[in-house]
């Protein structure tokens, strides 16, 4: 399976795509399969991160084969910090790097949950995060501590979900992103939501108070 960019500098460059599930070697392991973000979702979400990406730092969980972090370096941002469980899907992390010959990411091989308390114990700062985690972790308390603590890291979060799955108006992120001296720890109000097909992404502004829902057919 191979994925195509869909804008920028790198836009038409083709990147090595996540295992099939089935192959004559067998089904791939449940780690190693990645949904990459459809082209026509991909669009419309880069046409609302225009202006939010030129020198932007970029976190990019559960991050597959690095499609959305690879499409925002195309697309201005100055890094990419890519955060991948599976170390077969991280070797194409690397692999698709070199293909496209930037050199401007980090690659971290580790839980997505793990890694987030790590960094903000270690004050990592990033100006956009993205959140593909598996559409199911959306059901679950995992999903939203991954976006209560990507709401911690980033003042953007765009978290990627199923179209049927409502995501949440406002998100508190984790007590350990409190600033000293703050009453409150910072929260994120989801700002807009786009669908197209049967996927989805939803924007959280740090603090912001109002909401917009803006749904594409």
């Amino acid at each position: 399976m191979s994925v195509r960019i869909a804008g920028g500098v790198f836009g038409g460059r083709v990147l090595t795509g996540p295992p099939r599930g089935d192959s004559r070697r067998g089904p791939a392991p449940a780690a190693e399969r990645a949904r990459p973000t459809a082209v026509r979702l991909r669009k419309s979400l880069f046409a609302v991160l225009d202006e939010e990406l030129p020198g932007a730092r970029v976190l990019d969980l559960c991050a597959g084969v690095g499609t959305l972090g690879f499409e925002a370096l195309s697309r201005g941002a100055r890094e990419c910090l890519f955060v991948e469980r599976s170390p077969r899907l991280g070797r194409l992390i690397e692999r698709n790097a070199a293909r496209l010959g930037t050199d401007g990411f980090e690659l971290v091989v580790g839980d997505a949950l793990r890694e987030l308390r790590r960094f903000l114990g270690a004050g990592r700062e990033f100006d956009v995060a993205f959140l593909d985690p598996p559409w199911e972790v959306w059901e679950s308390e995992q999903g939203v501590e991954l976006l209560q603590g990507a709401v911690g890291l980033a003042p953007l979060v765009v978290a990627e979900h199923r179209s049927s799955w409502t995501s949440p108006a406002r998100v508190v992120a984790w007590p350990e992103s409190e600033p000293q001296g703050e009453a409150c720890p910072p929260f994120g109000v989801k700002v807009r939501t786009t669908t197209a097909g049967d996927g989805a992404f939803s924007l959280y502004r740090r603090g912001e108070t109002s909401e917009m829902v803006d749904t594409l057919t």
